[in-house]
């Protein structure tokens, strides 16, 4: 259920057919990941509007060439952490102030850092997540405020905002898209047929998603056994990590097993070329994983210190592994350390979702 505070109820079925809407959602991957069913609920609704999207330049090639974007608009968050100054964030501002009015603009971030874009986006409607839901005081730079259960699947709280515009319909949960041929043809053949790829990092700030390196390489050597082929994602600052697992499943197992380092993944269109290819993915709760289901790639998820009731990529090519009972929440997060939740998820039943998974498919 959702019901929207409103000062003049904006509806889509009553906004001219190309109309200006903006999309506000800046971070993280998995996030702008989850916003997607929204933005193709927009679409179906006025499929000759005019639809922008605002996200931080980090992201920016994970929408780049998305057939239902019109105007990609970035944040330069780069520029600002690499101390460059204030030249490209007032230059950023600026932009958003002159680029004209809109219709509407969605915030499905619901941050004071989305909100700091609003005060400069020329709108009468902005509609936005009430609190809990709203941190920091956002809600208060909306014009509507949309109230949604705090716990709710992510991609159906981000469609709430436009239920409560008027649009009713089913928007599809996943969508492979296509890709740059620069992109396409740099991964092809990169991988073997029947890959499956394993995402063993976490970022900093998602330290308690991590799962125990010997958890990984037990993992890994129960599939080598089955047969499978296994490729590592890696960044350059993540590589020593994940080639020591590579190494040390290779001397338990020997030289000659089949895991090795995936190839470099030098953008987000080169990632999801990689991840088009695979045959599976295995990963905690993190960007790849949901980028890869919301691309159709059959993915294994393993979650201990987020919610799966609300983390969990939708449909049928995923399965999920979690350290709780059914239903259960986990605890606060701690994001300093490992969960002890992780620490619950055994290998053996990995494989067994594995399985299960790749039975199930076409």
């Amino acid at each position: 259920m959702v019901s929207l505070r409103r000062m003049g109820h904006p509806e889509l079925a009553s906004l001219p057919p190309q109309a200006r809407i903006l999309c506000l959602r800046l971070s993280a991957l998995g996030d702008i990941v989850f916003a997607l069913p929204a933005l193709h609920a927009l679409r179906q609704a006025l499929p000759e509007a005019e639809i922008h999207w605002l996200t931080e330049d980090r992201h920016a090639g994970l929408l780049a060439g998305h057939p239902y974007i019109d105007q990609l608009h970035q944040f330069p968050r780069k520029s600002w952490r690499m101390g460059r100054g204030l030249g490209p964030m007032w230059g950023h501002f600026r932009g958003l102030r002159e680029g004209g009015r809109f219709d509407l603009v969605f915030d499905f971030q619901g941050n004071l850092k989305s909100a700091l874009q609003e005060v400069f986006i020329p709108s009468k409607h902005k509609i936005g997540f009430d609190a809990p839901i709203a941190r920091e005081g956002s809600q208060r730079f909306l014009d509507h405020r949309v109230c949604v259960e705090p716990r709710t699947a992510r991609y159906l709280r981000d469609l709430a905002l436009v239920e409560a515009c008027g649009w009713k319909g089913s928007a599809p949960l996943h969508h492979r898209w296509s890709l740059a041929d620069e992109a396409v043809q740099a991964m092809a053949g990169t991988i073997p047929d029947g890959t499956i790829l394993l995402h063993t990092t976490t970022t900093d700030y998602g330290r308690d998603k991590a799962w125990a390196h010997a958890s990984w390489r037990r993992l890994a050597c129960l599939l080598l056994e089955q047969g499978h082929t296994l490729r590592l994602l890696w960044t350059a600052a993540e590589e020593p990590e994940v080639h020591a697992h590579v190494e040390a499943v290779r001397d338990f197992i020997g030289t000659d097993a089949n895991i090795a380092l995936a190839p470099a993944t030098t953008s987000l269109a080169h990632l999801m070329a990689l991840l088009d290819q695979a045959k599976g993915f295995i990963g905690t709760d993190s960007g790849p994983l949901h980028l890869g289901a919301y691309r159709g790639t059959p993915v294994v998820g393993l979650f201990g210190a987020t919610d799966p009731f609300i983390y969990t990529p939708p449909g049928e090519q995923v399965r999920l592994v979690y350290g709780g009972k059914e239903g259960e929440e986990p605890p606060p997060r701690d994001r300093s350390r490992r969960s002890p939740w992780m620490d619950r998820i055994a290998p053996e039943a990995v494989v067994e979702a594995l399985d299960d998974l790749l039975r199930a498919q076409p």
